[in-house]
């Protein structure tokens, strides 16, 4: 769960980051979810960083009702229920 836009977050930009290096190894699929949405998509870090994940196969959502490719929209409830499932979350 990426709580800030990483195109105004350092953090959140970092966050997307970790996942996007660590979505070639094959063995960790991660699943991201931002919770405000991305932000602008000018900075071209932001668009590798997301295209890496996509085309990784990683799940990308976002509870945010402003749709950003590659990102699909979640429920609150139906990101609960996929929480529950995830052995590993980690909060940005």
């Amino acid at each position: 769960m990426i709580t800030g836009m990483p195109s105004e977050d350092r953090r959140a930009k970092e966050a997307l980051r970790i996942a996007a290096g660590i979505s070639p190894w094959g063995k960790v699929h991660p699943t991201v979810c931002f919770k405000n949405g991305i932000g602008q998509m000018e900075d071209p870090e932001i668009k590798r960083y997301l295209t890496l994940l996509d085309e990784t196969g990683s799940n990308l959502f976002t509870l945010s009702r402003n749709l950003e490719k590659p990102l699909k929209t979640i429920k609150k409830s139906d990101l609960e229920k996929l929480q529950k499932n995830t052995p590993i979350i980690l909060q940005f």
